[in-house]
């Protein structure tokens, strides 16, 4: 099997939706608006990716497929499973369990992904990152910073030659030639390096964080307070008080309110007929109403009725050229 797509957008949403496999959220902490640029290749049980966003962000992925052993080679201002990342590190996420991300500036993570029946079917190349390490969150040290370089060299190129040239892929001889020289990419990592597994609470803590994240998606616009979210997180006030500022730097309460006010901009900026600034910060749970519009105009740059006005604008100007053309 083999496929390559490309998803650039403003939106979170459906970068999110580009992501195969992954229940992914993300949070800009700065800027008027979200960026992001998301590739996937597959090639016959070999994986190649690469997520770029154009804020600060936290971007938690959960559910990652079972059947692929997963490493991220992650910018210097990333941190993941609630450390920073290094500049000699490859990080592996848990199969099941995700990993949240956090970026002090713009973020790229250029991504590798091995089926787990390559390790069973080609013993001999004694591929690295296979089932020893299956069940372990932890990170590859790479002795020397050269082959973590040359595969995320590889990684741009590779999916920059397939944004032009995307029929290259319609060609088994050029297939082949590309699944190879990323097999040796990631072998030159795993044999200049050794693998050093997270401390076991950063699994527990991974596991709660996915449980709150999961908790605030499926509450959506409806209310949800402290008791619910730690009950349904499967731990106490304090110890999820304690992982979310680990994984996010923020509190609960603030992140919740933080997700939500990138959810009234995404309401505001698509809003159904009769749509109100009012009623948008009700139904998301923020009752005073000027200290919404304050918080949103610092955030995003503009008031929250300029972004409705807008929005409706553009909508009316659609419907009239519809109208138009359906005369």
């Amino acid at each position: 099997m083999h496929f390559y797509r490309r998803t650039a957008t403003d939106n979170s949403e459906e970068l999110a939706r580009a992501i195969p496999g992954a229940n992914f959220h993300c949070v800009a902490d700065s800027g008027p608006s979200f960026g992001g640029r998301y590739w996937h290749l597959h090639l016959d049980g070999v994986v190649l990716s690469r997520l770029e966003v154009d804020q600060a962000s936290v971007l938690t992925v959960d559910e990652r497929v079972p059947d692929f052993s997963v490493w991220h080679v992650m910018s210097p201002r990333c941190s993941a499973n609630g450390r920073d990342v290094g500049g000699q590190d490859v990080v592996m996420v848990r199969p099941g369990e995700g990993g949240t991300m956090r970026s002090a500036d713009d973020a790229q993570v250029a991504t590798f992904g091995l089926e787990t029946s390559l390790f069973a079917e080609t013993p001999d190349w004694e591929l690295p990152f296979g089932p020893s390490n299956a069940r372990r969150a932890g990170r590859w040290h790479v002795a020397s910073v050269a082959a973590r370089q040359r595969f995320n060299a590889l990684n741009q190129t590779v999916l920059a030659k397939l944004n032009v040239q995307p029929q290259l892929l319609e060609m088994s001889a050029t297939r082949t030639t590309l699944r190879n020289a990323l097999l040796e990419a990631i072998i030159a990592i795993g044999e200049s390096g050794t693998f050093r597994p997270d401390r076991a609470a950063v699994g527990r803590h991974t596991r709660i964080m996915a449980r709150f994240e999961r908790t605030i998606e499926e509450a959506g616009d409806k209310p949800i307070d402290m008791l619910e979210l730690c009950r349904r997180s499967g731990t106490s006030r304090r110890s999820l008080e304690a992982v979310v500022q680990l994984r996010t730097g923020r509190s609960p309460q603030d992140y919740l309110r933080w997700r939500r006010l990138w959810r009234a901009r995404a309401m505001l900026r698509r809003p159904a007929e009769g749509t109100t600034v009012t009623d948008v910060a009700f139904r998301l749970g923020f009752w005073h109403l000027s200290r919404f519009a304050a918080v949103y105009a610092s955030t995003f740059g503009e008031r929250p009725s300029a972004t409705l006005a807008r929005a409706s604008g553009s909508m009316r100007h659609k419907n009239a050229r519809s109208l138009a053309r359906n005369r």
